[in-house]
């Protein structure tokens, strides 16, 4: 899943900054994929961390089990760079779901996006 996701990441460059994989509980399963300063690195320290707490974690899970298909999350301000991003998350199998953080900068230059 590590690969998966490293591979993904060179392919989304120009559009995202941080890829990730997580359980329906809520655990990361793959350490995150994230963009600094233009270069890709890979963060293993956030393997098992969990995000159910966010409120709109466990809505988002039962969106994607229920229709099998990805979405857009609202915009909101990144936990970490502070920048208001978006996350597209998609539904890889029963148990495993991709998220994909798309900064500010890129969707304001995408019409629709924001």
């Amino acid at each position: 899943d590590d690969e998966f996701i490293k591979k993904l990441a060179e392919n989304l460059t120009d559009c995202c900054f941080r890829i990730y994989m997580c359980d329906e509980e809520g655990y990361q399963l793959t350490g995150n994929v994230f963009k600094q300063s233009g270069e890709w690195l890979y963060q293993p320290e956030y393997v098992e961390k969990n995000w159910s707490w966010r409120p709109y974690f466990l809505e988002n899970i039962m969106k994607m089990r229920n229709s099998r298909k990805g979405f857009f999350s609202d915009l909101y301000s990144d936990i970490e760079t502070g920048e208001m991003i978006r996350t597209f998350s998609y539904p890889m199998d029963d148990n495993m779901y991709l998220f994909i953080d798309l900064p500010y900068s890129y969707l304001y230059e995408q019409d629709g996006l924001l």
